[in-house]
């Protein structure tokens, strides 16, 4: 059986495909006979990252609802500084290009 793909279903079948350690073939069968989508292989560095991102989530989770109970100790303050410090370094990490700042 043979299907016709746009060049931009083609593009991104390729790519989930990739993402998942499969060919684009047995990625599409995947879904079609499971109604899943493969899981997606991470490096080391993206699943570090995945990692760190859901320990700042759980802790923002955590600290919101204390606050919403009307809780807010004072190492609050110095828990949403540390937490704004390790988004923006994540963030800087997700969007950098490998090259030095530009001034």
């Amino acid at each position: 059986m043979n299907i016709r793909l746009t060049e931009a279903e083609h593009a991104k079948a390729v790519a989930y495909a990739q993402g998942s350690g499969m060919t684009p073939a047995n990625w599409i069968r995947r879904i079609v006979f499971t109604g899943k989508f493969p899981s997606v292989k991470l490096s080391p560095v993206e699943a570090d990252l995945y990692r760190e991102l859901k320990r700042i989530g759980v802790n923002l989770n955590q600290i919101t609802h204390r606050i919403n109970l009307g809780e807010f100790p004072k190492e609050y303050s110095a828990q949403q500084v540390e937490l704004k410090e390790a988004l923006d370094y994540i963030l800087k990490a997700l969007t950098s290009d490998g090259e030095p700042d530009q001034g």
